[in-house]
């Protein structure tokens, strides 16, 4: 191995100025790379954000969908109609309902007979329908009036209500008398027939409206609400 030559007088290892430029060069070589390498990653960086951030705003714009709660499903809907009323003895009817999906009876289901009394609905009776969808149920009116069939629903079916259909009070009292009408005032007329028939014009404001008990022989109650002279 040869000796190390000694370093002329006033001079130093660490003062070799080609060396030192070489190393600056390098030095600075490296930090322009390093520079580039920083420049190009914050644009990827930015180009790869803008892209999320387009391919995410529509989802984002979209309205969200509410959650459906449990047993929201939509209903059946169903049809309840009156087959028939037919009179039942001497003094009643016997009212037919029956109860649809579609062409298809439905089995198994309560439905109500209602009658209109003072504007208001109310229950008389109610059956359960056979596997032809229907059933019967005896009603001995009081007084003329509606009725009508209602389906309440149920958590597959919704609610239905028939058509209303009148009902003429039957029967008469012990010795042929019977009550057919009821004037406002108090006043009652038994036994009321074409001989004695009056209409709407003859009868005093101070008796009307009328109340109708029987068959209604005078014509007073036209739209079969259970009153006359309205």
């Amino acid at each position: 191995m040869s000796p190390r030559r000694d370093a002329p007088a006033g001079s130093s290892d660490h003062e070799d100025p080609a060396g030192i430029r070489h190393f600056e060069k390098k030095g600075h070589a490296h930090v322009i790379m390093n520079q580039r390498i920083r420049s190009t990653t914050k644009a990827f960086a930015a180009t790869a954000v803008a892209a999320l951030a387009i391919a995410v705003a529509p989802v984002l714009s979209q309205p969200a969908l509410a959650a459906t709660p449990p047993g929201a499903a939509a209903k059946v809907v169903t049809k309840v109609v009156k087959v028939s009323a037919k009179k039942y003895g001497k003094k009643s009817y016997r009212p037919v309902g029956k109860l649809t999906v579609g062409r298809k009876a439905v089995k198994g289901k309560r439905i109500h007979l209602q009658k209109k009394a003072n504007s208001r609905w109310s229950s008389v009776g109610s059956c359960v329908t056979n596997k032809y969808g229907k059933c019967a149920v005896v009603v001995t009116p009081k007084a003329s009036r509606n009725f009508r069939w209602k389906f309440a629903g149920d958590a597959k079916r919704k609610l239905d209500i028939s058509a209303a259909f009148y009902l003429k009070k039957r029967g008469t009292t012990s010795g042929g008398s019977g009550l057919d009408y009821t004037y406002a005032n108090g006043d009652k007329v038994y036994n009321a027939t074409a001989a004695n028939d009056r209409d709407c014009g003859e009868i005093p404001n101070s008796k009307k409206p009328v109340r109708v008990h029987g068959s209604d022989p005078w014509r007073l109650d036209r739209d079969n609400d259970g009153y006359g002279c309205e």
